[in-house]
């Protein structure tokens, strides 16, 4: 007995000797503390502003939860930038505010001194700014004049392009923006007539030359004019509805619709000739109806090539979310929207991204400027509205844009639950 219990306390202190039986006390650590996904995303996109670009470029950038108002991130959104394109989303909502998602463009034939069911005087063509105006249209308008049994025309063609005033150029266009000669009565594919300058006597002089070949005598001239009051309407060209308009200038970022729409606004809110001033007064007294106390700002033109207009991020979320809430207009405005990775002038943007095909944003660029301004959905769903103005390079507008795209990618991959704890 007392040799078995010499070898077990021998054995017993051989393997405390090893160690098995060591009392020393276990280190732990503490449980690591997940980051908070929101503070993750502020840290991803501070990140990506530290790019050397600005080091001497400046940004403008705001983004909020558009169901609560709540700021995601911000950052200079008080400082003014040049919107350049991203104008185009203020004429537009504009317009669908104040003319209707349904609102169609007139280009319009009236007879006057008529003699006889053959015979008229004069022929007026009147113009309403109609942007898609083509020579189809012109040719379907003389179709329905020869239908209508006119053989002569004693008169002259008198173009009306009274609806918008004679300015034909922005203010602030720079001398390579100026082939516009903006009118009332325009086919963007038809030069100004040579002589005259005039686009409205170039469509006139298809007019003639159309209604020729359909076999009716022009005794006079083209000359311009306007629709007397006992003039009557023989036939009428109605363009498509706003809302197919929109999408036409947005996606491709349509300069030529964004300012005969522009002016249209004016002549449409503020009564007839449509200017770019009452252009930009309604616009500037539609932010006023939508927004209390709206930023600073400065609107000269539709389409955002003149660099006096001014805004700046807080206003454009401002415009953003406002105008998602209004369940009428949104449908129209977010259809009108390019779609990264998909078309328009985002079509080559953000592929093979979180963004794509989610992300819907209107682009602006001038020499020096890149925006970017719209909506996307998060990885919880949750509709986020952005708006991000760089300006001051020089150079390529490359890093910009893909500045924009790698926080519009982590704006989509942007997820408040994480995905055990999802919301139901």
């Amino acid at each position: 007995m007392r040799i078995y219990r010499a070898i077990l306390i021998g054995w017993v202190i051989l393997i405390s000797g090893c160690g098995l039986f060591s009392t020393k006390q276990v280190e732990t650590h503490p449980p690591t503390v997940p980051i908070n996904p929101l503070e993750q995303l502020r840290a991803d996109v501070d990140v990506v502003l530290q790019d050397v670009l600005f080091d001497s470029a400046s940004i403008g950038i705001k983004v909020v939860a558009v169901e609560t108002g709540e700021v995601i991130y911000a950052k200079n959104a008080h400082k003014l930038h040049h919107p350049a394109s991203t104008t185009k989303l203020f004429t537009a909502a504009t317009a669908l505010a104040k003319l209707g998602s349904n609102f169609r463009f007139e280009t319009t034939f009236y007879t006057a001194g008529t003699t006889d069911a053959h015979v008229t005087e004069n022929l007026y063509l009147k113009g309403s700014g109609d942007p898609l105006l083509d020579s189809a249209d012109i040719e379907a308008l003389c179709k329905t004049l020869v239908e209508s049994g006119i053989k002569l025309i004693k008169g002259n063609i008198v173009v009306d392009e009274t609806y918008f005033d004679t300015v034909r150029e922005g203010p602030g266009w720079m001398w390579d923006d100026r082939p516009f000669h903006v009118s009332a009565l325009s086919i963007r594919d038809i030069e100004p007539d040579v002589i005259t300058g005039s686009r409205a006597i170039a469509c006139g002089n298809l007019l003639k030359t159309t209604l020729g070949q359909n076999g009716v005598d022009i005794s006079g001239d083209v000359i311009s004019g306007t629709v007397p009051s006992d003039a009557k309407i023989i036939a009428n060209h109605l363009s498509p509805p706003l809302s197919d308009i929109i999408k036409l200038m947005n996606k491709p970022s349509d300069n030529w619709i964004a300012e005969l729409l522009f002016k249209t606004i004016g002549a449409e809110v503020k009564g007839e000739p449509g200017t770019w001033r009452k252009g930009r007064d309604a616009v500037t007294e539609f932010l006023g109806e939508i927004m209390s106390e709206p930023p600073a700002h400065r609107f000269v033109d539709g389409s955002g090539l003149s660099r006096y207009n001014l805004l700046n991020a807080e206003l454009l979320t401002n415009l953003l979310v406002y105008m998602s809430h209004n369940f009428e207009l949104i449908p129209e405005f977010t259809a009108s929207l390019p779609i990264a990775g998909v078309d328009g002038t985002l079509k080559n943007r953000m592929q093979a991204m979180s963004a794509e095909k989610t992300l819907r944003a209107k682009t602006g660029t001038l020499s020096g400027v890149s925006a970017l301004a719209g909506y996307t959905n998060t990885a919880d769903g949750e509709m986020l509205a952005f708006g991000i103005l760089i300006s001051h390079y020089v150079g390529s507008a490359a890093t910009a844009r893909g500045i924009q795209d790698k926080i519009g990618n982590y704006l989509t991959q942007f997820r408040r639950h994480l995905q055990g704890n999802a919301r139901d």
